[in-house]
Order: structure tokens, then C-alpha cells, then sequence
């Protein structure tokens, strides 16, 4: 079941009541919000796809599902200056007699894709070119264990609460995420990505920022063209690259790392009692380590790690307890 309103927000005028819609009073903008809840037994499958503004899923543990819809001022009036052009276009075109298309922020809101099909929650910005250019802000309140699915040309995505799986995919833009129990697959053309629990596989790239994950449990591969790599916990296999950036294990319990940075620092945390192999490499920095080491192993190791780097330092250590 589906239940909708709409507020408009226009300033300190209190408007007549209408079923469905409100004006509210008080020094806010103009603009529109656009409000939908659903019922829904069960974890939802979130689809969100819009070409600009920002993303925040919040997984709680009430059930149903909340929406909200609203133009982002926040990513700037770039916007108008395009839809100016195309409606002048068309003008040209058709002549000046003939009226173009509604077009603006409160349309672009009213036109956004919302819909609830069985489990699945699609959410997408107007097709149309001039209210597609238009930058939204999408608010998702699902319940905890939530599969997100986002795929952005400009925004930041925001999920917090813990998420089944995650496919975040941004061209410009940040990505943050606090948990995730099944698969992640995490893109940001340019921005940072900053994850906190991941506890199956997980893939993570951006372009051009740093990559932070405070815990990984599963078989994960990290990217970054310049930005620097820290990870937390690890127990589990992990390679990551980097062009230029530092990398940073602060936590290393158990399975294979492999590390590798074209300039940059290098630096491996070891747990307490983990017995670990280790083969760190600079071509023109240092390599050490801050443990003691033996030529041969005494045991079979938990724990394998690889680094390389061209002219940074590698450095082997204890983990801070």
C-alpha cells in the first residue's frame, strides 16, 4: 500500500488546506517536496538512478518504506543555464507562439520515477532532457538488511545502517557506507570512498581520492588512480593498488595481502599472536620491519602479505591494540 503527499514550501504564506498537499509557514525557499511511504514486509530492494545531486539511504529497524524527493540547490544552478539553452532551442525551432514545456525544479521533483514494485523500490529522475539536468535530493528510509543499487553521473551516496548487498556507482562524487553483509561493489569516478564494516567480498575503485574501509571479512580489491588506501581489520584476501597514493593496513589478522603503490609509503599492522609471511619490496626507498622475523618460517602463517612500491618506504609493524 501507497501513501503520497507532495508540500510545497513558499514562504510565509499559510495556504488552504488540499488533500494530499500543504504550505507550510516559515522562512524557507520555494520549491517542492515530494513524500511516499510504502508498507513492505521484508527487506527492500532499493534502485536509484538520477544524473545529478545527492543519494542518503537510511536501513533502520522499523519496517515500511519512506521517501523523499527534492530539488538539491546545493549542487549549484549550473542546471538553468542549460535548460535556458534548450528551451531558446526550441523557441528557434517552433516559433514563439508556441509555449515550452513546463520546466523547473518543482516539475523535475513532481515527474521523478517513484514506484514500489512487489520488494522493489525504483527511483529515477524525468527522462525528459530539461527536468533530467535537474539536481535532486533522494532521502530513503528502508528496513535494515536492504539490498541499495544507485547509479549517479554527479552526487554523493550516503548509506548508513547495515545493508545487504551494495552497488554505489558515482561519476563525480563521494561515497559512504556503514556496513554491508553481502557483496559491495563500490565506483567513484572522482571522489572519496569511505566504507566502515564490510563482511563479504568487496570491490571498491575511484579515479581520483582516497579509499578507507574500517573492516573487511571477505575477498576485496581496492583501486585508486592517486589517492591513499587505509584499511582497518583485515581477515581476508585483499589487493589493492594505487598510483601514488600511501597504502595502510592497520589491523592484519589473517588471509593474503597484496599491496602495491607506484611512489607511495607502504606501512602493515600485524595482530598480536598472528603468525605472518612477509615480503616487502622498495626500489629505491627502505623496507624493514619493526618485528622480529626468522629466515625460515616456524609455522604455517594465518597471515600473507606482499608489498611493493618504486620509491616509497615499506615498513612491517605491530598493530595498535
Amino acid at each position: 500500500m501507497e501513501r503520497e503527499h507532495e508540500l510545497r514550501l513558499a514562504g510565509p504564506r499559510m495556504g488552504a488546506g488540499v488533500t494530499g498537499m500543504s504550505e507550510p509557514s516559515g522562512p524557507e525557499s520555494s520549491g517542492v517536496v515530494r513524500q511516499q511511504s510504502f508498507e513492505l514486509a521484508g527487506v527492500a530492494e532499493i534502485d536509484i538512478s538520477l544524473l545529478s545531486g545527492r543519494v542518503q539511504v537510511h536501513l533502520t529497524d522499523e519496517p515500511g518504506v519512506h521517501v523523499e524527493v527534492r530539488h538539491d540547490p546545493a549542487a549549484g544552478n549550473t542546471w538553468t543555464e542549460g535548460l535556458s539553452s534548450v528551451l531558446s532551442w526550441v523557441s528557434g525551432q517552433f516559433g514563439t507562439d508556441r509555449p515550452a514545456p513546463a520546466a523547473g525544479p518543482e516539475e523535475a521533483v513532481r515527474e521523478a520515477r517513484v514506484e514500489l514494485l512487489g520488494n522493489r523500490l525504483r527511483i529515477e529522475s524525468s527522462k525528459a532532457l530539461p527536468l533530467r539536468a535537474v539536481p535532486l535530493s533522494v532521502v530513503v528510509k528502508a528496513p535494515a538488511g536492504s539490498h541499495v543499487s544507485s547509479r549517479t553521473g554527479a552526487a554523493d551516496v550516503t548509506v548508513t545502517g547495515s545493508a545487504g548487498r551494495l552497488d554505489l556507482n558515482t561519476g563525480t562524487g563521494g561515497i559512504s557506507a556503514d556496513r554491508a553483509t553481502g557483496e559491495a561493489k563500490v565506483n567513484s569516478g572522482a571522489g572519496t570512498v569511505r566504507l566502515g564494516t564490510m563482511l563479504g567480498a568487496l570491490k571498491a575503485k575511484t579515479g581520483g581520492g582516497d579509499v578507507e574501509v574500517s573492516s573487511v571479512g571477505g575477498t576485496s580489491t581496492l583501486i585508486t588512480g592517486t589517492g591513499d588506501v587505509w584499511l582497518g581489520a583485515v581477515q581476508g584476501n585483499v589487493q589493492v593498488r594505487t598510483g601514488s597514493g600511501d597504502l595502510t593496513v592497520a589491523d592484519a589478522a589473517s588471509g593474503e595481502i597484496h599491496l602495491g603503490t607506484g611512489s607511495g609509503h607502504i606501512r602493515v599492522g600485524i595482530r598480536q599472536g598472528t603468525l605472518a609471511r612477509v615480503d616487502l619490496v622498495s626500489t629505491s626507498g627502505t623496507a624493514r620491519s619493526e618485528l622480529d622475523v626468522s629466515a625460515e618460517p616456524l609455522g604455517d602463517a594465518t597471515l600473507s602479505v606482499t608489498g611493493r612500491t618504486g620509491s616509497g618506504d615499506a615498513v612491517v609493524a605491530a598493530a595498535a591494540s
